[in-house]
C-alpha cells in the first residue's frame, strides 16, 4: 500500500503546483507574453494585441517557415494572428469571418427574399445564410503592404501581407 500512496502524492503536489502555475498566468496584465519567444515576435503581438489579451500563443511551421500564431480577445471577438520570426505581422483573421449565420427564407429582408425567389425560377431555395457586409482597403503600414477587411461598423475583420513571404523568413 505505501508503494502507491508515494507516487499519489508525488502526482497530487505535481498537480497543485501546475494549477498555482496557471492561476499566477492568469493573473498577469494583458499583452503579457510568458512564453520565450523573439522580442520582435513579441512586440508586433503586443502592438497588433491593441489593449486585448493574448489567450493561446504557439509555434507553427507553415511551408517551411517557423512562424508564431497567437490568439487575442479583443472587445468580445477572438482573432488568429500570425507573425514571422522578424517580427512582421503577416496575417490577422477574426476567427469566425468566414462564418456566417444560417437563416430560414422567412427571417430574410422581403427583398432578398423575392430576389432569391426569382432567381430559383421556381427550384426550393435551400440554405440560405447570411454573410457578413465587408469593405477592404490597401495600405502601408511600416513598409510593408497591407489588405485589410472591416465590417459595416469599422471592425477587422481580416489584415493580409501582400508581400512575397520569403522576405520575412
Amino acid at each position: 500500500m505505501k508503494t502507491y500512496s508515494l507516487p499519489r502524492l508525488g502526482l497530487a503536489l505535481l498537480l497543485i503546483v501546475n494549477v498555482g502555475h496557471l492561476r499566477a498566468q492568469d493573473q498577469k496584465p494583458a499583452n503579457t507574453i510568458a512564453v520565450e519567444v523573439p522580442a520582435a515576435v513579441k512586440t508586433a503581438l503586443q502592438k497588433e494585441a491593441d489593449g486585448g489579451r493574448i489567450v493561446e500563443l504557439g509555434r507553427v511551421n507553415e511551408d517551411g517557415r517557423q512562424q508564431y500564431e497567437a490568439v487575442v480577445s479583443r472587445e468580445g471577438l477572438e482573432y488568429r494572428i500570425r507573425v514571422s520570426l522578424l517580427g512582421v505581422v503577416l496575417h490577422v483573421e477574426l476567427k469566425d469571418y468566414n462564418g456566417g449565420e444560417d437563416q430560414s427564407l422567412s427571417q430574410l429582408p422581403a427583398v432578398v427574399r423575392d430576389s432569391f425567389k426569382k432567381l430559383a425560377r421556381g427550384g426550393n431555395v435551400e440554405n440560405s445564410r447570411r454573410q457578413r457586409l465587408a469593405y477592404s482597403f490597401e495600405t502601408q503600414i511600416d513598409g510593408k503592404r497591407y489588405a485589410i477587411t472591416t465590417d459595416e461598423q469599422g471592425r477587422l475583420l481580416k489584415k493580409e501581407l501582400q508581400q512575397d513571404e520569403s522576405e520575412n523568413k
